[in-house]
């Protein structure tokens, strides 16, 4: 499996846990019942379980440019160092960016969201367009 892809499907994966987690702390916090819902009446969250919402939306936002990119080079068959690096530093950004966000530590989250910013850019210039 390329690099690229194997960093897409950890993304994803991430995306996933994320997700999971999110699901544990709604039902610790409400019950099943709730959360089985169809949550119009969902009381609003804050604090952590807000934090992993919103970590969780803006690793999707970003997954979604990352996967076109990652998927146009794979049928192009384009893949070089640079392709490899920048999946690569993609998914340690995110990973590191859901982290930051989750413990709430700025300015670093910050810098690891353009720095998974900029290893998509770098991907995307290497495709021939």
């Amino acid at each position: 499996m390329p690099i690229e892809l194997l960093m897409l499907v950890l993304t994803g994966l991430l995306s996933l846990a994320i997700a999971v987690f999110t699901i544990g702390i709604h039902f610790r916090r409400y019950g099943g019942k709730m959360i089985r819902g169809n949550r119009d009446n969902y009381p609003p969250v804050d604090g952590l379980a807000m934090r992993i919402i919103r970590a969780h939306n803006n690793l999707n936002e970003a997954l979604l440019p990352f996967a076109i990119i990652v998927i146009a080079a794979i049928i192009l068959h384009v893949s070089n160092h640079w392709t490899a690096g920048a999946a690569t530093a993609f998914f340690i950004a995110r990973l590191a960016h859901a982290s930051l966000y989750i413990i709430g530590a700025t300015p670093w989250r910050s810098i690891s969201y353009y720095c998974g910013v900029i290893a998509t850019i770098v991907l995307a210039v290497q495709l021939p367009l």
